[in-house]
């Protein structure tokens, strides 16, 4: 494939044209994307320190960063219109990254050997592009798209293992030792965190902070049963300063669009989620969540027409 040729322009000239074959446009971009980030690897061939290594991700960081924002209009574009291709294409992107992680043993297991942290730029860029579409998606009511990407489990040969394993969303989430550990000299409580807020807008930040919290949510009735990642651990949360996390819940309308990311059909259903469910984390000062009832409006769900 030639990735000069599927970029974020020919999607936009697919749409003002109105191309009838979208759709193709669209799942050739995703994949000239995911075979772009290729680029970005680290070679530890011509790394000496620690040090030296710590850089190079933090290059990668800000490189794959000019990715993420790309690959963001694309989906701002279409969700605007809550377009249905998004529901088409987004849950097979996310599964098409995973494998190409992995077929380019591109390890995104947390670590603190060389072999494991020359991928931690890669580990920012999954962490910052979910929340961003997770964010993107909200904002926009698209949640058959975000269900879908939320739902969706698949199995991922891993070669060096000759092992097959179900993963789902919570495997774009993965500790960061180069940021949090090595890079932590101030002893910040996230620097991932710090990090994304640097490159957020104050009002964008915001929905991230909200769109981290609910993966967390979400994640409770979608978890996996891997020891180190069984639940998405929700970073910007150190940055949170409120109480509600779906504050349109309020909204009967808004809940009956919204009740598809819950499995449930009514509004009493979904109160007995809320308070059955146990709560996983420990809010030791790392994670500044709301407990689930608080967060998502159990009280006042669906009280305004």
């Amino acid at each position: 494939m030639n990735v000069n040729v599927w970029t974020s322009d020919a999607v936009v000239t697919a749409v003002m044209q109105g191309n009838p074959n979208l759709e193709v446009v669209m799942s050739n971009y995703f994949k000239a994307f995911i075979l772009r980030l290729g680029d970005y690897g680290i070679r530890l061939e011509s790394i000496t320190s620690i040090n030296e290594l710590n850089q190079k991700v933090l290059e990668g960081i800000s490189q794959l960063e000019v990715l993420r924002k790309e690959f963001l209009s694309v989906v701002e574009m279409f969700a605007l219109s809550n377009h249905v291709i998004l529901e088409k294409t987004l849950p097979v992107f996310f599964k098409n990254l995973m494998v190409f992680y992995v077929e380019h043993d591109i390890n995104l297991y947390s670590g603190d050997s060389a072999d494991v942290l020359k991928n931690d730029h890669y580990r920012f860029f999954n962490q910052f592009l979910f929340i961003s579409v997770t964010s993107v998606l909200l904002e926009n009511q698209c949640f058959d798209t975000l269900k879908a990407i939320l739902h969706d489990k698949y199995k991922v040969f891993y070669p060096s293992y000759r092992i097959t394993r179900e993963i789902n969303f919570i495997r774009y989430r993965a500790y960061n030792y180069t940021l949090n550990q090595f890079m932590n000299t101030a002893k910040r409580v996230s620097v991932v965190a710090d990090y994304i807020k640097q490159y957020s807008a104050p009002a964008e930040f915001e929905k991230l902070i909200r769109a981290d919290i609910l993966l967390y949510y979400i994640s409770l009735w979608h978890h996996t049963d891997d020891i180190l990642d069984a639940y998405w651990w929700p970073e910007l949360s150190v940055y949170n300063q409120n109480q509600d996390i779906l504050p349109y819940m309020v909204s009967k309308k808004y809940f009956q669009k919204a009740k598809a990311l819950f499995g449930v059909n009514t509004i009493e259903e979904y109160k007995r989620l809320l308070t059955t469910t146990p709560d996983m984390l420990e809010r030791n000062g790392l994670f500044r969540v709301p407990m689930l009832p608080v967060g998502l409006e159990h009280d006042v769900v669906g009280t305004v027409e």
